[in-house]
């Protein structure tokens, strides 16, 4: 049954929640976080498998990639800025790359972890496909990565434009820059519905983020690490 249905009523849910999120915007009512959570009690207490769901819903995992291309449309309406401020964005970009590999497989060995959670923890900041790539080429737990992945996102989407606003940043562009290279693709799209020059620096640098962090965080473990 769950092969026909599991379609319609993710999405039904889904819009579901976010008319209850408009009404109350407030964390725990996030849509992404609410179809998250119907689905795993329906899993937990009905007969829905992850196998029967993936089946019935793989259009929408089809569609992550033209998605993300669509990122494109505001990267393009910004092309000047994002020219003028190109360098600053990439080096911006970096450090958000360092400091991941830092906290993972500095910080967090002194706070216990070993290096399989260290190498599983790295890649919490980028879009979940390449995050996934990142934490097997490391060694981590793929799926505690994905889900790991989405927390943070769904972090960034709730809280990070008002923790910018409250440490006082108020330049668009900073803003931009801060949620893609922290929050990937749920920050971002949350930053798009608020404002198109915020969106577009966060595309550009969840983007850049996601390079840099595939191809210099399997070096730097080997490197540093290994």
């Amino acid at each position: 049954m769950w092969l026909y249905f599991a379609l319609p009523v993710t999405i039904g849910v889904f819009f579901i929640s976010k008319y209850i999120y408009a009404l109350k915007p407030i964390a725990l009512l996030h849509p992404f976080l609410l179809t998250v959570i119907f689905f795993i009690l329906i899993h937990v207490l009905g007969d829905l498998s992850y196998g029967q769901y993936s089946q019935g819903t793989s259009i929408l995992t089809q569609l992550l990639e033209p998605a993300v291309v669509a990122l494109a449309v505001p990267l393009f309406s910004a092309r000047h800025l994002i020219k003028e401020k190109f360098k600053i964005i990439m080096l911006s970009c970096l450090l958000a790359v360092l400091i991941g590999f830092i906290f993972a497989f500095y910080l967090l060995p002194l706070l216990g972890a070993n290096a399989q959670l260290a190498a599983t923890l790295a890649p919490q900041s980028i879009t979940t496909p390449i995050a996934v790539q990142v934490s097997a080429s490391l060694k981590g737990i793929v799926s505690l990565t994905a889900a790991i992945v989405v927390f943070v996102g769904l972090f960034g989407a709730t809280f990070g434009l008002p923790l910018l606003q409250l440490a006082g940043v108020k330049n668009k562009q900073a803003k931009g820059i801060a949620i893609g290279c922290a929050s990937h693709v749920l920050g971002t799209a949350k930053a798009l519905e608020g404002d198109q020059e915020i969106g577009a620096f966060s595309s550009l640098a969840l983007i850049v983020c996601a390079i840099l962090t595939a191809i210099f965080m399997p070096i730097l473990y080997h490197l540093c690490i290994v």
